[in-house]
């Protein structure tokens, strides 16, 4: 049959993503059709989508985008769940390098979880004042901007509450131009924190965010709240467990580590999400 998709529903920690192997760079895509697809309601359902795409630096070239479309630099959930998809279609070894805009990240497979490198967490920001909503914002960068509010009530906090905080922080015109990822945690002891993470580009709340823990790790590190390694538990109820080098702005050598599901495959006539875009 003419003009069908292949593809893998995968998931880390919960985050989830349509995967489509195009080594062949044969599949054609736009924003509307990445967001059609990624439809809970009309399409396959997902955070983003991930195209997997020949690489002439590494194993493979990981390019991102979020469930609205737009393309984003690196996905920490989606970059593991990348590692799996190679490993699983022979595209790659288990231990292998691949490219995302963001740079090259090394992967390691296991037997349910990936470890990746997300190298350094930068433009390291702490106790910024946003005003009355949110007081005390830290900021750092993990291949794309993570903005975190720390508090006891993260695990209580009402999802229309916390959206309500987040988009007021996302939107900052500190910022600008491309607004920020918000996460809202709770410290429980040197090595441990729940979190939440409100992501751009989905613009709801997800149940994990790979870079936000990173982000979070390194963050909590300089306030002197923890130390490596941080295991991060995720609204999902998985667990992501986060290493690193501290520096004077941020971290280098920075390692996530968590799983990554294929929850089912299958193939769809893409003639419905094409013609309605």
């Amino acid at each position: 049959m003419k003009n069908r998709l292949n593809f893998s529903k995968m998931h880390g920690a919960g985050n989830d993503f349509v995967v489509i192997g195009d080594m062949e760079k044969t599949f054609s895509i736009t924003p509307g059709l990445v967001s059609a697809l990624c439809d809970r309601r009309f399409g396959i359902g997902a955070d983003g989508l991930i195209l997997i795409h020949p690489s002439e630096k590494a194993s493979f070239k990981m390019l991102y985008f979020n469930s609205d479309g737009s393309r984003a630099g690196m996905c920490g959930n989606g970059a593991r769940c990348a590692a799996r998809f190679a490993f699983d279609h022979s595209i790659a070894l288990v231990s292998f390098a691949f490219e995302t805009d963001s740079g090259i990240i090394e992967a390691e497979v296991g037997k349910r979880e990936v470890t990746i490198s997300l190298g350094t967490v930068t433009d390291l920001e702490l106790n910024l004042n946003l005003g009355s909503v949110a007081p005390e914002v830290s900021f750092a960068v993990a291949g794309v901007p993570h903005a975190l509010l720390i508090s006891e009530r993260a695990g209580d906090m009402p999802h229309d509450d916390f959206l309500g905080i987040a988009r007021f922080v996302r939107y900052d015109s500190r910022f600008n131009p491309g607004g920020t990822n918000v996460n809202l945690a709770n410290v429980v002891n040197k090595n441990s924190l729940f979190y939440r993470t409100y992501e751009r580009g989905v613009e709801d709340e997800t149940l994990a965010c790979g870079t936000g823990a990173v982000a979070i790790s390194v963050i909590t590190s300089h306030l002197g709240m923890t130390q490596s390694p941080v295991s991060c538990n995720t609204s999902g109820g998985d667990i992501l467990t986060v290493s690193f080098d501290k520096t004077d702005s941020g971290a280098k050598n920075c390692f996530l580590t968590g799983p990554a599901v294929e929850s089912f495959s299958g193939d769809c006539s893409l003639d419905y999400y094409i013609k309605s875009n």
